[in-house]
């Protein structure tokens, strides 16, 4: 019984995430459109045909569709795709309405450049308000762990850490220029830096050493979530010594929240770094497959421990989740921000184009941008969606 409870109740979480994110996303260039008067037409979570839909008094239809794999809000007289029509604020009816319905507010193509550009910007931005409400509230609610000391137990022999002159008894205290708190401080320095030097300040009897080492890009199984990653790794075993949760005040918390977010949206910038400059493969990234099984092995490792009780199992996956929630945000904002046709960047790439020239964009300009942009985007879900079922096959990394 417990198997096809855990079954049947597999996508609730990844569902939970998605739903969760893209709200926000939406929210941001919603609240941002309505700010300079837009007129909007729909607000959709999910895509398909709705499940759920209702009216309010603005016109604006809010809905809830069957297929939870994004959302869009939907601004009158917006291009989303090549196939839009350039609305006006008489809506037109839905299936369950008789009359057209008059919308309050203006035409999105109404809205100059620039403040078409802060609505296209909104989106982005609430994912990473959102990131750091997140991580704040993970600091005063849960702590922040921190270690006294973070030691070299051991070094592998022929190693890129031998070579680099680590010992037993180096304590760490920086890593790739960031101080070391936590074990998890020097691999986060050091997992996405395959092949790239890496520098790391140890304290050898008290006295401060620079140790560069380059990283060895390693393929191993996450233990807890049995899933395979390649890693970068230099050869060391750490020892943490008296390593205790400190809570965080508000205004730590909030402190701590914008350099979560920033470290990152650090790290992403690094991974596209390496992904262009060709040192890193495509399989650093995923998609709805790749989620969908994180937040199920995840939410397992929870629901399946022994001896633990129901509320402390729920309690510990909500902390899970919104750590994922709070990183997959980061990772919705800052891909919205590519500059491309269809994807916000995009958008704003258009906004400033037609700012610095002072001329609108054709709107067959726009057309054969979204097309192309569409193109793109349908192409790379479908590599990157491969990616993800290859992972779940034995041998797939």
């Amino acid at each position: 019984m417990d198997g096809i409870f855990s079954v049947l109740a597999s996508p609730i979480p990844f569902i939970v995430l998605i739903s969760i994110v893209i709200t926000v996303h939406e929210l941001g260039h919603y609240w941002v459109g309505r700010g300079f008067g837009a007129a909007v037409e729909s607000f959709s979570v999910g895509f398909g045909r709705p499940i759920f839909e209702v009216r309010d008094k603005r016109g604006t239809r809010w809905r809830v569709n069957w297929l939870p794999l994004g959302g869009f809000v939907k601004f009158v007289g917006e291009l989303q795709a090549p196939t839009d029509t350039r609305e006006t604020p008489d809506a037109t009816p839905s299936a369950t309405e008789a009359a057209p319905v008059k919308l309050v507010g203006k035409a999105y193509t109404e809205l100059g450049p620039m403040k078409r550009l802060a609505v296209s910007l909104g989106g982005p931005l609430a994912n990473f308000i959102f990131a750091i409400a997140v991580f704040a509230v993970l600091g005063m609610a849960f702590g922040i762990p921190q270690s006294k000391e973070i030691t070299v137990a051991s070094v592998a022999p022929n190693s890129a850490a031998a070579v680099a002159g680590f010992q037993p008894g180096d304590v760490i205290v920086e890593a790739g220029g960031r101080a070391v708190t936590v074990g998890s401080d020097v691999n986060r320095a050091t997992e996405l830096s395959a092949g790239e030097a890496v520098t790391y300040r140890v304290l050898r009897d008290g006295a401060p050493i620079n140790l560069t080492a380059t990283p060895l890009e390693t393929e191993e199984t996450n233990a807890v979530l049995q899933m395979k990653q390649k890693v970068g790794r230099i050869g060391i075993a750490l020892t943490q010594r008296d390593t205790e949760m400190r809570y965080l005040n508000p205004v730590e918390a909030v402190g701590y929240g914008f350099t979560s977010t920033g470290d990152a949206l650090g790290a992403t910038l690094n991974v596209l770094r390496r992904l262009v400059t060709g040192k890193e493969g495509l399989d650093k990234l995923s998609g709805p497959v790749g989620i969908f099984t994180l937040a199920d092995k995840v939410t397992d490792l929870h629901m399946q421990q022994k001896d633990v009780n129901i509320w402390e199992k729920v309690w510990q996956l909500t902390f899970s989740m919104l750590q994922l929630s709070a990183l997959l945000s980061i990772g919705v904002g800052f891909f919205n921000l590519l500059p491309i046709p269809v994807l916000d960047g995009g958008a704003a790439v258009m906004c400033l184009a037609e700012a610095a020239t002072g001329k609108e964009i054709p709107e067959k300009v726009h057309r054969v941008g979204l097309t192309i942009g569409l193109a793109c985007l349908v192409s790379f879900a479908l590599l990157i969606t491969w990616q993800d079922i290859a992972r779940l096959w034995p041998g797939g990394s």
